[in-house]
């Protein structure tokens, strides 16, 4: 008979980019909970220095940050190589997390907004993982996890930035998937849905000056309007991200998976 499930990321180490808030910190927050060495970064060095603080009471030699931009390459060859120097071991599990691009009318969006959304949200994924999966192939073992949105398999209008470079990212993740699979590394993709972050109520925060609610009942009508009757927190959000990291999904590789509490309509 199976033993059951059990996640530990001890001896394993992981970098979540765009990880010290929100949807990204409650990722590192739970992997560095479960045993794994965990590196993040920002932009902002405040927000690196509060989720570091956050998180130390679980193991400070256990954690990393580096301030800078994702779009970068330069930054990510000196975040992943000063991640590995710091552990003193490659990284294993590799979460890709970026904030959303401009939105916009289509025909309206200029070079530079198509440069810099291509640039963050798909080069970087790309650049990242040719950095990482030399060491992964090394050892055999490997965990890439794409974030991206729910436009890449519904495209909204005005969101014609997130529809184009996030079904990228979901077609580059199936390519990786079957080129890596025979080294015992697995790329999916979380097509991310509405998440309880800072963003998140910023934007109801908009919404409820003109409908007089507070912010309570705004997220919880909003949240009644999918099937599972409520939005996701970071926390819950992020219990996925756990399992695609973890041994037990070995088996599970080249997905691209709506995590969104049943909001989108298609079936495949």
């Amino acid at each position: 008979m199976d033993s059951p499930m059990i996640i530990d990321f001890s001896g394993k180490t992981a970098l979540v980019t765009a990880g010290s808030k929100g949807i990204g910190f409650g990722i590192a927050q739970n992997l560095h909970r479960m045993g794994a060495n965990v590196s993040i970064c920002a932009r902002n060095q405040d927000g690196l220095d509060e989720a570091i603080e956050k998180m130390s009471p679980h193991g400070a030699d256990r954690l990393y940050a580096m301030v800078g931009d994702i779009g970068d390459p330069s930054f990510l060859k000196e975040l992943t190589s000063s991640t590995a120097s710091h552990f003193s071991d490659e990284i294993s599990i590799l979460v890709n997390n970026n904030g959303g691009p401009p939105s916009g009318d289509t025909l309206e969006m200029t070079e530079e907004q198509w440069d810099g959304a291509i640039n963050r949200n798909m080069l970087s994924v790309i650049r990242l993982a040719k950095l990482v999966v030399p060491g992964m192939k090394k050892n055999n073992w490997g965990r890439i996890i794409n974030l991206t949105s729910l436009t890449a398999k519904e495209p909204e209008s005005g969101m014609v930035l997130s529809n184009v470079t996030r079904a990228g990212v979901v077609a580059l993740s199936k390519t990786l998937s079957r080129d890596l699979g025979p080294f015992g590394i697995t790329v999916n993709t979380i097509l991310t849905g509405g998440v309880l972050t800072e963003r998140a109520f910023s934007f109801i925060r908009e919404e409820i000056e003109t409908t007089g609610e507070t912010l309570e009942e705004a997220c919880v009508r909003i949240g009644k309007t999918l099937p599972i009757q409520h939005i996701a927190s970071p926390e819950e959000f992020s219990q996925m991200i756990l399992f695609m990291a973890s041994e037990a999904a070995g088996y599970l590789t080249g997905t691209a998976i709506p995590l969104d509490g049943g909001a989108s309509h298609g079936g495949f």
